[in-house]
């Protein structure tokens, strides 16, 4: 089979493009994309727990433990034990990382545009749409 021919290569040969192109966007805030995407889904589900946080930002639990060990002295989150079970974790947003989680919004909304440039605006949302039923 021609590898331009299969989905699979497509889609990673896509995947890989598209994460070097955003870790090249966020060089400058000095975040990767994986730590980016969490402080994102933070910014609209701040103080959810890290269970709910690994599934919203489809992170496997070593991963997660991973990526908010470097972001808690980094200034962006800090963890807080749940009043009702002190053995789950809620991850809140610090006044940093509430900035960073802004300055995220505009980056990421500027590179979509960029690394989608070459696409129309109807090619754009009907890829989005195909993706998505993935």
């Amino acid at each position: 089979m021609n590898l331009n021919n299969c989905i699979f290569y497509l889609l990673s040969r896509s995947a890989r493009s598209g994460a070097r192109f955003y870790k090249k966007q966020l060089e400058d805030l000095g975040l990767t994309p994986v730590q980016s995407i969490l402080l994102q889904a933070l910014a609209v589900n701040n103080g959810c727990t890290t269970s709910q946080l690994g599934k919203v930002a489809e992170l496997d639990s070593a991963t997660l433990t991973g990526v908010l060990d470097r972001l808690v002295p980094a200034g962006y989150i800090e963890r807080k034990a749940s009043f009702k079970d002190r053995r789950t974790q809620h991850i809140h947003l610090t006044s940093q990382g509430h900035k960073a989680a802004e300055t995220l919004d505009s980056l990421t909304e500027e590179a979509n545009a960029n690394f989608l440039a070459n696409l129309t605006e109807q090619e754009t949302t009907q890829l989005k749409a195909l993706l998505s039923r993935l």
